[in-house]
């Protein structure tokens, strides 16, 4: 049936289907008659089958082709749907955002889950603070009680996520959305359970920065203070052989070998304080990130423009 469809729309294409009113043939005409049931069937059955690249042109084929039918604003949004699982996230974006702009009810099904499908496109694309931004005009816009409280907890969910990014602490505002949820909401979200987890991640224990950077000056010492053991005993070896030689070198009247030593030396000795400040920082995020994963799933994710891993929120919710 599949190979069928794929032939009948070539062929009908071949013999000239280039405007919306081109599927009907003249009945005098020899050739083929497509209904708008079965170009939909053939993009919705490549979009069951995950075949999202060909789905997204064989909707925007329908559309074309058949501008007046009911199932129109279905198949725009499955379009963009189908672009953004096939991974093309920028063109899933504007495609969503046309969908809204024309959209003459802002509250309608496709209109509201289209803006929610362009902020996941932006979030995939790494830019999550305009992730937010969508989903912040929308909620000046919307009057559904429903949507505003999915869009508190969308928010709450970025922010409980970039929380999880190194020098980033957002539970301020992870904690201020889940509370502008409606109470009955609140209750089907489990929201006292959320903000408990932020509680305790807000208050969970701390190494100080300043502190490691001063234990430090005994080299392994700031190490030591942030529980990394390994790196401590290593740190305290390293730079102390290497102070050792150079001192053994001044003292056997070798300047120019004391002088590359200490050179050397200084260098290493630096990165153990500076090595040991931000262990301390690793230190306060990994003790957030584990008190926060015992409520939300965290897993491996990678930003495409600064080609860097970061730990994605999957769900908690």
């Amino acid at each position: 049936m599949k190979h069928l469809l794929v032939y009948l729309t070539a062929l009908a294409l071949f013999l000239g289907l280039s405007s919306p009113d081109a599927h009907a043939l003249s009945k005098d005409r020899p050739g083929l008659f497509i209904t708008a049931d079965m170009q939909f069937d053939y993009a919705q059955t490549l979009f069951e089958q995950k075949d999202f690249t060909a789905a997204q042109v064989e909707f925007k084929r329908f559309i074309h082709f058949f501008p007046k039918d009911p199932r129109h604003d279905r198949a725009d949004y499955t379009a963009g749907v189908a672009l953004f699982r096939s991974g093309q996230h920028y063109e899933a974006a504007k495609r969503f955002d046309t969908i809204i702009r024309q959209s003459k009810d802002i509250d309608s099904p496709w209109a509201r889950q289209s803006c929610f499908m362009q902020s996941q496109a932006f979030e995939a694309m790494g830019n999550t603070g305009y992730a937010q931004v969508v989903l912040q005009n929308y909620l000046k816009l919307t009057r559904d009680t429903d949507t505003k409280d999915r869009i508190y907890l969308e928010l709450a969910r970025m922010h409980i996520q970039n929380t999880a990014t190194p020098g980033k602490d957002e539970l301020a505002g992870a904690r201020k959305n889940l509370m502008l949820i409606s109470p009955e909401k609140q209750r089907e979200y489990n929201v006292t359970k959320q903000l408990e987890a932020i509680d305790n991640a807000v208050n969970a224990p701390t190494k100080s920065p300043v502190l490691a950077g001063i234990l430090a000056i005994i080299p392994g010492g700031g190490m030591l203070y942030c529980e990394r053991y390994k790196d401590a005993f290593i740190s305290f070896c390293f730079n102390t052989g290497l102070i050792w030689a150079a001192y053994t070198a001044f003292d056997h009247d070798n300047p120019a070998l004391g002088g590359v030593i200490t050179f050397v030396e200084t260098g290493f000795y630096s990165g153990n304080i500076y090595g040991s400040i931000t262990a301390a920082h690793k230190y306060n995020k990994a003790a957030q990130v584990k008190i926060l994963n015992k409520t939300f799933d965290f897993e491996p994710g990678f930003n495409p423009v600064n080609k860097s891993f970061f730990l994605r929120l999957t769900h908690g919710f």
